[in-house]
């Protein structure tokens, strides 16, 4: 239950530093570094785990292999940036000249949306136990992930989030300028929508 609650908190966290026009500045790297935190610890917890993905190799564990490298790869990117560009907590560790590089704003633009599609693949791998823990509401459970992965859908276009991953200068788009709640909404159906696609994928192909 634990696990369960710290995953949780992790995707909230995600979600929340994802709609960072919607947040004081301050608040976003404080919360930077809680997700940080909140991500060593579930590496910790889950460490037996992750070791014994390099036992009895299959095609299944090496596409879960390649997505947690790919999530501590692109995890170390954002944080990386994310202290070049802090304007509060960690603003006299690094010039000027670095804090307003244009490539590494980019990055720290650009890698969290990519995140987005690893963090889905990751769940939707993991998308078995979740449902087990709402075994007694399964219809519920089931309608509720296919509408917020439609809206999420809807979501990454209305965001330019392909746009986003490629780099590209982007300051607003119409999804920014919605409410936090509908743009977190956007967001995390994002997720969900990653999460689905690789849920049916791990379904039809990696689990034989």
């Amino acid at each position: 239950m634990k696990k369960f609650f710290l995953d949780v908190i992790l995707l909230a966290l995600f979600v929340a530093e994802l709609s960072f026009h919607h947040l004081p500045k301050i608040l976003h790297e404080i919360l930077g570094l809680a997700l940080a935190a909140a991500i060593v610890l579930h590496v910790a917890i889950n460490f037996r785990r992750l070791s014994a993905l390099f036992k009895k190799i299959s095609p299944r564990k090496i596409f879960l292999a390649a997505d947690d490298f790919a999530l501590a790869v692109g995890a170390a990117i954002i944080l990386f940036a994310g202290v070049c560009m802090s304007n509060y907590l960690f603003a006299e560790l690094v010039s000027f000249e670095l804090r307003r590089n244009m490539t590494i704003h980019q990055l720290h633009v650009a890698a969290p949306y990519m995140m987005m599609i690893l963090i889905g693949a990751h769940v939707g791998l993991h998308a078995q136990e979740l449902r087990q823990r709402f075994s007694g509401v399964k219809k519920f459970f089931d309608a509720a992930i296919i509408i917020l992965a439609a809206i999420g859908a809807f979501g990454l276009f209305f965001n330019r989030v392909p746009d986003r991953i490629l780099m590209k200068h982007i300051f607003a788009t119409p999804a920014t300028d919605l409410p936090a709640p509908l743009f977190m909404t956007f967001t995390l159906g994002g997720i969900i929508f990653f999460a689905l696609i690789t849920f049916l994928v791990d379904k039809k192909f990696l689990r034989r």
